[in-house]
């Protein structure tokens, strides 16, 4: 009977033992993934910010903006800017940039070359390369445009003729009758012997 009671009090302090190990392990387990937790999360956020910096970095492009504004030079822009907003990081236009020969409302692209002309200046037609950029005429493969029959939409796409420079075209016709040939382009007001060499491959009569 004696010894029964020893081993009765030697199983209650195994028990107890094993009571307080199991409750220890318990307590101590939240204790370790709450921290686990926290390294993964801190991890996550390190990798995110990582990532999002790369995506930021990647969507900044280059224009090169030249001619009559404020402040010539290279801006740094978004994908999805429009000229308007290279102009307004130059400072906006000088006093004698011509508005009427460029487009606001063209989107941009990386490495673009912009220039904006004074008022009555000859544009060049600048063809970008992989060594730089050269002066050049337009393709003769382009479809050539009659400057007897085209409007002023039509005429626009020429290089050097903005909406005011157009309406001169069609006014000489209007007055003077039909070009009788591709040097009579230069009777018109503002339109010279090098926007006529510029032209030539382009137009027609």
């Amino acid at each position: 009977m004696k010894f029964d009671e020893q081993q009765k009090k030697v199983a209650m302090l195994a028990g107890g033992a094993v009571f307080f190990l199991i409750l220890w392990l318990v307590l101590r387990a939240p204790a370790k993934t709450a921290s686990e937790e926290l390294l993964f999360t801190t991890q996550e956020t390190t990798t995110t910010s990582t990532t999002n910096s790369h995506d930021q970095a990647t969507v900044d492009w280059f224009v090169d903006l030249k001619g009559s504004v404020v402040s010539p030079g290279m801006y740094r822009i978004k994908e999805g800017m429009r000229l308007m907003d290279a102009i307004e990081l130059a400072g906006g236009f000088s006093e004698e940039a011509d508005r009427n020969q460029v487009n606001l409302a063209k989107l941009l692209s990386d490495q673009e070359i912009i220039y904006v002309p004074k008022v009555g200046e000859e544009i060049p037609i600048i063809q970008e390369t992989g060594q730089g950029t050269i002066a050049t005429d337009k393709s003769e493969d382009t479809e050539k445009i009659n400057i007897n029959t085209a409007d002023s939409s039509q005429l626009q796409q020429l290089s050097g003729i903005g909406v005011k420079r157009a309406q001169d075209i069609i006014n000489y016709r209007e007055e003077n009758g039909s070009f009788q040939s591709i040097e009579d382009l230069m009777n018109v007001s503002g339109i010279g012997q090098k926007t006529l060499e510029n032209l030539r491959n382009s137009i027609t009569i």
